[in-house]
């Protein structure tokens, strides 16, 4: 007779049942049904007062937002201060400004008068006391009328910075010698109608 050996392990296990019956609850979820949705083409410009503007935004540069709008070439520009938000058609949203700046509203500086006469001025309301200097160059010669209008223009800039609408002129420095440059300094008040 022959034995033939077996190597025999006995393995102990413990089966626990659950002293309550499974509560997971299965439920079978509808197949999930394609919608196409329709990709977004454009960016979405999300303004302060409310506006939701449709555009292509090209960029982003100190205050001016450029845009152009959909199947347009034409380039746009706004201010940027007036934007909330925009949502890239990447999906990508950036806030500019969580709250809306105040942006003044400035005059045309073309619009200021300037007088010489100081009845031009009588009865209406002095702002400020402005200055104005132009400065010529090296490389062209400036005479000191065309110093003047330059220094003109400037006071008229500043004038329209702060809602004036008329400036009288109380005094001027011109300094022209030979082998300096030349400069004028315009010394004005600025008024207001209102």
């Amino acid at each position: 007779m022959v034995l033939v050996g077996l190597n025999v392990q006995v393995v102990y296990s413990q089966v626990v049942y659950p002293s309550e019956p499974d509560t997971t609850k299965k439920e079978e979820l509808p197949q999930e049904v394609k919608q196409d949705k329709p990709a977004v083409t454009t960016d979405i410009i999300y303004q302060h007062d409310g506006t939701k503007m449709l555009v292509n935004v090209k960029k982003i540069q100190m205050n001016d937002l450029f845009y152009s709008l959909p199947g347009e070439t034409k380039v746009n520009k706004m201010d940027q201060r007036l934007v909330y938000k925009i949502e890239y058609k990447t999906g990508k949203i950036e806030i500019l400004n969580e709250k809306p700046t105040e942006i003044r509203d400035v005059g045309d500086y073309r619009k200021i008068k300037v007088t010489y006469d100081p009845k031009d001025v009588d009865g209406l309301i002095e702002i400020a006391q402005l200055e104005a200097r132009a400065d010529g160059n090296e490389k062209s010669y400036s005479t000191p009328k065309s110093l003047e209008r330059t220094a003109i223009i400037v006071l008229r800039r500043k004038a329209a910075l702060i809602n004036s609408d008329i400036v009288f002129i109380t005094d001027k420095k011109t300094h022209v010698a030979f082998g300096e440059i030349p400069f004028i300094i315009l010394y004005a008040k600025a008024y207001s109608y209102k």
